[in-house]
């Protein structure tokens, strides 16, 4: 087990925006969601927005589970989605994704407001393996695209609808057939809400 800020490079949070999927949980039923960890030096914070499911538990409970992991198809999945429980397992009593690589246990001290930036801290976590790989487009790319039908369901500016239709186009040249998937699964979602 690793504890402590000491333990942030270990687990793969370096400088920038980090791409995690965040766990939280209210009243036994859990969440997934991506969550953008911004590292500046020592400073950690977050962004939340309200009315997703992370923002009302972090506000309720104080803490959220960081999975580290390169799957780009459950970043599309919980961009917006929720998991079935066959997705999770209990380690140290906490929420974590099955398939995570790493996990982190991070409390958060939070400022609410329409857009909540909370400082958050790591408290501890582990390294479940390490997984090597080249460097893949496709990956990367659909968790951009993920952010951006985020941002397109929510403000439903068109500019985010563009931005979807190019990076699927890439997507499908520089991906596999999970990132293929993905994006697909990802544009079926924010089509069908389009037409409500």
């Amino acid at each position: 087990m690793l504890y402590g800020n000491e333990a942030l490079e270990e687990l793969g949070i370096v400088d920038g925006i980090n791409e995690i999927i965040a766990t939280t949980e209210s009243h036994g039923k859990v969440n997934a969601a991506p969550l953008g960890i911004i590292k500046d030096g020592d400073s950690l914070y977050i962004r939340l927005f309200s009315g997703t499911h992370t923002y009302d538990n972090v506000l309720q409970n104080g803490w959220f589970v960081a999975n580290i992991t390169h799957d780009a198809w459950l970043f599309a999945e919980t961009a917006l989605e929720d998991l079935t429980p066959q997705y999770f397992e209990r380690r140290e009593g906490l929420p974590v994704l099955k398939d995570a690589e790493a996990w982190g246990l991070f409390e958060c001290e939070t400022f609410p407001l329409d857009i909540v930036i909370g400082k958050v801290q790591l408290v501890k976590g582990e390294v479940l393996r390490r997984d090597f790989r080249a460097f893949n487009r496709g990956q990367s790319l659909v968790i951009e695209a993920a952010v951006a039908a985020t941002r397109y369901m929510a403000l439903r500016v068109d500019s985010y609808y563009e931005e979807l239709m190019k990076l699927q186009r890439i997507i499908n040249r520089c991906g596999g057939p999970r990132e293929r998937e993905a994006m697909e699964r990802l544009m079926d979602r924010v089509d069908s809400f389009s037409h409500i």
